[in-house]
Parts: structure tokens; C-alpha cells; sequence
């Protein structure tokens, strides 16, 4: 059994044969479970008017699907944003009337340049993912990584979310972060089914012991050790090769990616936010008011 995690951009038509809605805000969350395992499907809801619904809806996937039909910006944005959180994997849903090799020359070079061209049916686009080439930590320390999160009478504080290391377990205790607070795991569910344990790349839903519903935001972790925020962010950073020179200026930057979303400052490789983010090892740039909006990424030093 396995579990897969999609993203899909304007496809409702495509995907709805082969998902059911599960989680709707300014991303919506689609679900499947079959003889194979689980499917999650995330799309951007809120998209292109909220462009963090984008990077949202793709930062956990392990397969992306685009719709190729339909050449503007917003699939350029799609294309420059899958490109630089390394999305190697995927495919483009065409039709006869597809400039396919147009399309094959935007992402020639790119990480996207082995995305296959698909006309099928959704079913059969199932049957061709590779579900058991996903890299999966399943030893290493927990990390759960929440996405939605909310009261429920007479249980308490409820998280939604995704395994990302290690193995979740029941009454396991681990901190709450931006938080800095413990908690303890009260009971872990996978399609509404109680478990005692969820390895890495499940979708849980998690009730939790000690949890301030206040203290929780999107984008907030579970892990066994604490995580410190940081205030500062250096490290390389890599504007997309779309970006022109008047965009890559220093100034106003949003950090995004990992449901994270914070405006910072950017100045000589490095970046100081106005709220501290979580460090994760890279983030996507964003510049809400330039074309594309999506212009880079930064790989953050160790330190």
C-alpha cells in the first residue's frame, strides 16, 4: 500500500471521475483510496487571484498534473513555480488541438522536461504512476507538517495534515511548532478509520492533548525535537530564468512554499522577515505584483 500525493491545476473536469472533495478553502483537498493505497489530490482553489493558493496546493506533491490545453500565464506561472520546487515528475493533459512541441520547448532544460503529453481518460492516467518511486523517510524522527486544523465538541483540537518523516504514533508526545508548546497525540485517523501508528506520506487527521487552537496556523509542525523560527533567512538564491533583471532587484519579497506564505526584505542573499517562518532548507520567492509572480527560490545555508 502506498500513498500518493497529486497536484492538479484547472481540472476539475479531468479529476472528477477519480477523486471525491474532501477539504475546501482557498485550496480544496480531493481523496481516493483504492487496492493500491491512498491518493491525495490538492488544487488551487483560489488561483490566480491568491497565488499562494498555488504554491500551497503543489508543495507536498509527488506528481503534478497541468493542464496543457490552454497557453497564458497563468501556466507559465504554473510551469516557472513547478520548475523551481523541483516537481520532476508529471504530466500535461492536452488535446488534438495541443501545439505540443511549442509546449516542449518552454520546458526543454527545465525540471520539468520529462512531463509526459496525456490525452486519455483520468482512470487510465491512474494506472501509469509509478506509486512505489516515491523517497519516503519512514525511520527518521516524526515530522507532521498541518495543513487544516479545528475544534470539535467534546474531542478538543483537531489537526489535519501529512506524515512527512518517521512513523506517528498514539499518545506519542512532540512539540507544536512555531508554537514551542508540547502536546500529546490523542488519536490518529486515516479515512476516518482510527489508527495506532501512520507512517510517512499518510494523510492523518490527528486529535491532540494540550493544543491551543489560537497557537495553530497552516503551515505549523509536529516534531519530536523543537523547532526554532527564524527571523533571518541566508542562503543562495536562485531567480527563475523567465524572471527579467528588473525583477530580481533587491526589496519587498514574499517567502513561500511548505504552506508558508511571509513577507520579508530581501537584501544581498539574504532576507529578513517580518514574522519569523520555520527553517526549512528552501523556500519559493514570491513578488506579488511582478509578472511572473513566482521568481525564485533560496537555499538556506546550514548553520
Amino acid at each position: 500500500m502506498s500513498d500518493l500525493k497529486l497536484f492538479a491545476y484547472d481540472l476539475e473536469d479531468f479529476i472528477k471521475s477519480i477523486v471525491k472533495k474532501h477539504t475546501e478553502s482557498d485550496i480544496t483537498i480531493y481523496g481516493r483510496k483504492d487496492e493500491k493505497g491512498n491518493i491525495t489530490l490538492f488544487s488551487p482553489l483560489r488561483y490566480p487571484d491568491k497565488i499562494s493558493s498555488l504554491t500551497d496546493s503543489m508543495t507536498l506533491s509527488d506528481y503534478c498534473l497541468i493542464n496543457g490545453r490552454k497557453f497564458d500565464g497563468f501556466l507559465g506561472e504554473n510551469i516557472i513555480c513547478a520548475d523551481l520546487m523541483n516537481k520532476k515528475n508529471g504530466l500535461f493533459v492536452i488535446d488534438s488541438f495541443t501545439d505540443t512541441e511549442k509546449l516542449n520547448n518552454i520546458i526543454k532544460g527545465s525540471n520539468l522536461k520529462n512531463y509526459r503529453m496525456y490525452d486519455g481518460n483520468a482512470m487510465d492516467m491512474l494506472e501509469t504512476l509509478d506509486r512505489n518511486a516515491l523517497n519516503l523517510n519512514k525511520e527518521g524522527d516524526v515530522k507532521v507538517i498541518i495543513d487544516h486544523f479545528f475544534k470539535v465538541k467534546s474531542v478538543g483540537t483537531v489537526i489535519l495534515g501529512f506524515v512527512l518523516n518517521g512513523t506517528l504514533k498514539k499518545h506519542q508526545t512532540l512539540y507544536l511548532n512555531p508554537a514551542g508548546v508540547q502536546v500529546q497525540v490523542r488519536s490518529i485517523q486515516m479515512n476516518d478509520v482510527d489508527f495506532d501508528e501512520a507512517p510517512a506520506g499518510s494523510r492523518v487527521g490527528i486529535a491532540l492533548k494540550n493544543a491551543d487552537i489560537e497557537s495553530i496556523d497552516r503551515g505549523a509542525t509536529l516534531t519530536v525535537e523543537k523547532e526554532i523560527p527564524l527571523k533571518e533567512i541566508t542562503g543562495k538564491i536562485q531567480f527563475h530564468r523567465a524572471v527579467p533583471d528588473e525583477v530580481r532587484k533587491d526589496g519587498e519579497v514574499f517567502v513561500s512554499g511548505h504552506f508558508i506564505y511571509s513577507r520579508g526584505i530581501m537584501e544581498n542573499g539574504k532576507i529578513t522577515m517580518d514574522k519569523p517562518v520555520l527553517p526549512w532548507g528552501d523556500y519559493i520567492l514570491i513578488k506579488p505584483n511582478a509578472k511572473p509572480r513566482v521568481i525564485g527560490r533560496i537555499d538556506r545555508f546550514n548553520e
